[in-house]
């Protein structure tokens, strides 16, 4: 089991380019705060002054902007968080691997899930 965890990570920096990692890991954690924050507001106030939904409303304020510009008029606020996040996974799973010219085959093998559960199989979870 550990070498398999090992050879995932060699796997991971062999097959995708080190820029290719540096680029998709801001991305995959402004889609999964994105996510955190529109699960968070289904069941909260969007103004809540609750720390974590503040603190997902600053991180990802930047991106939110930069997509007000290109979202159609019919989707309201509230789903603003969940569009980010869709909008991030198109450009994490279409665009960079062809633009950086690597492979990814299916969710798990995006540079930053691939991270993560490597990590998690390290630890033996």
């Amino acid at each position: 089991m550990i070498a398999t965890s090992n050879l995932g990570s060699a796997r991971m920096i062999t097959t995708t380019p080190p820029i290719g990692i540096l680029i998709d890991l801001p991305f995959g954690v402004l889609m999964w705060t994105s996510t955190a924050h529109f699960l968070l507001i289904t069941v909260m106030n969007e103004d809540s002054a609750f720390a974590l939904l503040r603190i997902l409303r600053g991180i990802n304020a930047p991106i939110y902007a930069a997509i007000r510009l290109i979202k159609p008029n019919f989707i309201i606020s509230r789903l603003l968080p969940l569009y980010a996040a869709l909008i991030l996974f198109i450009l994490r799973y279409y665009l960079l691997p062809l633009v950086l010219g690597f492979d990814v085959w299916g969710f798990a093998n995006m540079p930053l899930e691939r991270l993560l559960l490597s990590a998690k199989s390290d630890l033996g979870l």
